[in-house]
């Protein structure tokens, strides 16, 4: 090539026609520019080169019962229908509005700092959690937007999804939220077992104090009578009576017999005659012991006896105590609820949130649905006033 190389004056020209109908196009529809097209690429750069990756550690679990469902559920169950809500979706709905609540949120604070987990150094600063110390009430709202606990109403699955500016963050808190889950539900479970057992425990405790009650004051009348079974003594002297009468019975037979054959001077008869007249006196005096004034044998036995009846009277009320104690610890156990962890917490390696490109898309559809809907409205106006 040789010679000097002059600028085409004729491309110049085209390169200005075409910028001179863009800016005129622009100006033209400056409106819809500033409405819908600057927001959106303001949008867009953001999402495109300023807001942060935020990591999803994803878990399933369910809250079930100990006990055996219900002959109704078992009919809509074979009849291919949901019932609709049972006591299960609601035990676990109560977990997961303790998931979404302000001791979760206040746990978490004690026990993972999470304050520092949404203000991680190189997190853009409008998705961060702005305050260093924030109210309780602005850290719950902002822990719901990255905490999502729902549960499906037909299977009963509650889903939990946590997002974090790190993997092992996301990670760390679905496990710590599954285990304050699993903790809620013992504490639950602690709950219904004091409130069934602590009625029917109460009343045990009562019987076994009476009981004891009543065998210290049998206790103390044995040692003070010195009789372990008064029982048995009245028996054994009451037959010691009946021996002794009966001999006294044979005895003045005898001397009967012997009055009119031999002299009442007679050495055989004064012996028969002593012999009767000692039986009396012994046949008095242990019945004296066993139905006489004072302190004898049927006071005493009497006495023992009320004791043995109150004994018997508390030992029943004792053992219904004891029947209703085991039933009432078979309720609650029956009661209990279990979280049984379906899918344990996932280690996110790739961020998929924010959603940019959906983002984008959903800013600039909403503001020109809107522009369009104003520009329709402001055509009408214009047409009606000419």
């Amino acid at each position: 090539m040789h010679g000097i190389v002059f600028p085409n004056a004729q491309n110049g020209d085209q390169r200005h026609t075409v910028w001179a109908r863009l800016r005129s196009m622009v100006w033209a529809n400056r409106v819809f520019f500033t409405l819908v097209i600057l927001p959106t690429v303001i949008v867009a750069l953001y999402y495109g080169l300023v807001a942060s990756n935020q990591y999803e550690s994803s878990a399933d679990f369910v809250v079930r019962r100990s006990e055996s469902p219900s002959a109704g559920a078992d009919v809509g169950q074979l009849l291919g229908f949901s019932l609709g809500g049972n006591q299960t979706s609601s035990d676990a709905y109560v977990v997961q509005e303790y998931l979404l609540s302000h001791d979760a949120v206040a746990r978490l604070q004690a026990e993972d700092n999470l304050t520092d987990v949404f203000r991680r150094s190189g997190t853009d600063w409008v998705s961060r959690l702005w305050w260093a110390n924030p109210a309780p009430e602005r850290l719950l709202k902002y822990y719901r937007s990255h905490v999502n606990v729902e549960q499906d109403g037909t299977t009963g699955i509650v889903h939990m999804t946590v997002h974090t500016f790190r993997q092992d963050d996301s990670y760390r808190i679905a496990g710590q939220l599954l285990k304050m889950g699993e903790d809620q539900i013992n504490a639950i479970n602690e709950r219904t077992y004091k409130d069934n057992v602590s009625s029917s425990q109460r009343e045990l405790d009562v019987a076994s104090q009476q009981l004891t009650d009543v065998q210290t004051r049998m206790t103390s009348y044995r040692r003070g009578e010195s009789d372990v079974d008064p029982e048995s003594t009245g028996k054994a002297q009451l037959s010691m009576v009946t021996g002794l009468t009966a001999s006294l019975v044979e005895a003045r037979a005898r001397l009967q017999a012997m009055s009119g054959v031999i002299s009442h001077n007679s050495p055989q008869y004064q012996a028969m005659s002593r012999q009767v007249a000692a039986l009396e006196a012994q046949v008095a005096g242990q019945s004296a012991k066993i139905a006489g004034p004072g302190h004898s044998v049927a006071q005493r036995l009497s006495s023992y006896e009320e004791l043995v009846i109150q004994r018997e009277q508390v030992a029943k009320v004792y053992a219904a105590a004891a029947v209703r104690l085991e039933q009432a610890k078979a309720e609650a156990k029956r009661k209990q609820l279990y979280l049984i962890r379906v899918v344990q917490p996932n280690l996110p390696v790739r961020s998929e949130f924010p959603k940019r490109g959906q983002t984008v898309f959903t800013v600039f559809a909403a503001l020109f649905f809107a522009y369009a809907i104003g520009w329709l409205l402001w055509a009408g106006v214009k047409e009606h006033s000419l």
